[in-house]
C-alpha cells in the first residue's frame, strides 16, 4: 500500500538527518506542505510528510472508524524503513501520540512532540469540546462520526487556530479535512496508551512543543508529558494548535532546526 508522502527538495543539505512530518486527527500530509516543507527547504534540510491510512491522498487501509493507532504506527514504520538514514520524526497532535508508540518499539535519532496528545490521554480537547461545542461532541458520539466537532469553519477555528488565522486560510483548510477514526479517538482516551517507560528506554531524544492559544492540548498537558519524559517543554504563549499553519510558524521551525543541530 503505497502511502502518501510529500517531500521537499533542497538544493544544498545542511543536516544529513532527514526529517518526517506526520499529521494529527482530520489533517494529512497537506498541513505541511503550507509552510514546513518550504521553509525546511531554504534551510537546507530534506524533509517529508506522511498522509496516515484514508488521510488525503493515502489509500484505505481499512473503514475509518476500524483504524486504530496500531494502524498508524505500521504507516510510519513503512516509510521509516523506505530510508537510507533514519529520520527525525516530528508529529503534531494525535501524531505526536502516534510518535510517542512507535517509540515504544524503535529508536530514532530524535523526535518532537508538538502539540501533542499526551502519553496520558486526549483528556484535554475532549473536555473542551464538551464544555464549548457540546451539540458537535454529542453529535459525533452518537453517529461516531468525529468530523462533526470540526465540520464548520467556526469550530474549526475556535478549537484548533486563533485569531491571526485570516478566514480565507482557515475556509481553505477546513475544506480538506476528513473524518478520524473513532476507535483510534477511543485508544488515545484510554484504550491504547503510551508505555513511557518503553519511550525512555529506546532512548530517542525528545523535543516536547506547545502553545499558550491551545484550545486542545493545554500548556498544563504538555509541561506533565515532558515531566513524564524528564525534559523541559517549550511554550510558544501566542501560538495555538495548528502551530505548523500560525502566521508565526518560524518561530516553531527554528526552534526544531535549533534543537536538531544539537543532537
Amino acid at each position: 500500500m503505497k502511502l502518501e508522502l510529500l517531500t521537499n527538495k533542497p538544493k544544498t543539505i545542511n543536516n544529513e538527518t532527514p526529517i518526517l512530518f506526520v499529521h494529527g486527527m482530520w489533517h494529512g500530509a497537506w498541513c505541511w506542505d503550507t509552510y514546513f516543507l518550504p521553509y525546511f527547504e531554504k534551510k537546507g534540510i530534506k524533509a517529508f510528510a506522511l498522509s496516515l491510512s484514508n488521510h488525503a491522498n493515502s489509500p484505505v487501509r481499512k473503514a475509518f472508524n476500524l483504524l486504530r493507532i496500531s494502524d498508524y504506527v505500521k504507516d510510519i514504520e513503512q516509510i521509516v524503513h523506505t530510508f537510507d538514514k533514519k529520520p527525525i520524526l516530528v508529529g503534531h497532535s494525535m501524531g505526536g501520540f502516534i510518535v510517542q508508540k512507535y517509540l515504544e518499539q524503535d529508536s530514532v535519532p530524535g523526535a518532537v512532540l508538538m502539540a501533542s496528545v499526551p502519553p496520558f490521554g486526549i483528556w484535554d480537547g475532549t473536555i473542551y469540546v464538551l464544555k464549548n461545542f457540546t451539540g458537535a461532541f454529542l453529535k459525533a458520539n452518537v453517529t461516531l462520526n468525529l468530523k462533526h466537532i470540526v465540520n464548520s469553519t467556526y469550530k474549526y477555528k475556535h478549537i484548533l487556530c486563533s485569531e491571526d488565522f485570516s478566514d480565507k486560510k482557515i475556509e481553505e483548510y477546513q475544506k480538506l479535512i476528513d473524518t478520524e477514526s473513532f476507535f483510534a479517538y477511543v485508544d488515545m482516551l484510554g484504550l491504547n496508551l503510551v508505555h513511557v517507560k518503553k519511550v525512555k528506554e529506546n532512548g530517542t531524544p525528545l523535543l516536547i512543543m506547545g502553545g499558550g492559544k491551545d484550545a486542545a492540548i493545554s500548556k498544563n498537558s504538555v509541561f506533565k508529558t515532558a515531566k513524564k519524559y524528564n525534559t523541559e517543554a517549550v511554550i510558544f504563549e501566542d501560538l495555538p494548535h495548528l502551530m505548523m499553519l500560525s502566521p508565526e510558524y518560524r518561530k516553531v521551525a527554528d526552534r526544531i532546526i535549533n534543537w536538531m543541530e544539537s543532537l
